[in-house]
């Protein structure tokens, strides 16, 4: 499968918070994949219901890269990324969709990190 394309930042998209760091720092990028991983299996690997209302917006770093990656569901999966609908997605899609959380989750982390760090430099002045 594809690689699938990762979004831009603009300001209307999620950001994480010092919450979702915290998070991210207590159980480390390897335990946030396989979570990742576990909720990607449980709201999205079959066709659920009540698409388009499974994912909550924040609570989980996770769910943060879900909306911002138009991956919260599989309506958004299908129009974004191309990923059919309707049937229960293949394992190699389910690696694609988690790879593509990880990234945003990590690209989001270093811009986090980067602006702390300016902040503290500024402090100096």
């Amino acid at each position: 499968m594809r690689r699938l394309e990762l979004p831009g930042r603009g300001s209307d998209m999620p950001r994480l918070n010092h919450q979702d760091i915290k998070l991210i720092r207590k159980i480390g990028i390897p335990g946030l994949k396989e979570q990742t991983r576990e909720i990607v299996e449980l709201k999205l690997r079959e066709q659920p219901e009540n698409d388009g209302q499974q994912t909550p917006k924040a609570g989980n770093p996770v769910y943060k890269a879900m909306h911002a990656c138009r991956a919260s569901s599989r309506r958004e999966l299908s129009k974004a990324h191309r990923v059919p609908a309707g049937k229960e997605l293949a394992d190699n899609q389910v690696d694609s969709v988690v790879n593509l959380l990880m990234r945003w989750i990590v690209r989001e982390y270093n811009f986090y990190i980067e602006e702390e760090d300016r902040q503290k430099n500024l402090s100096q002045f």
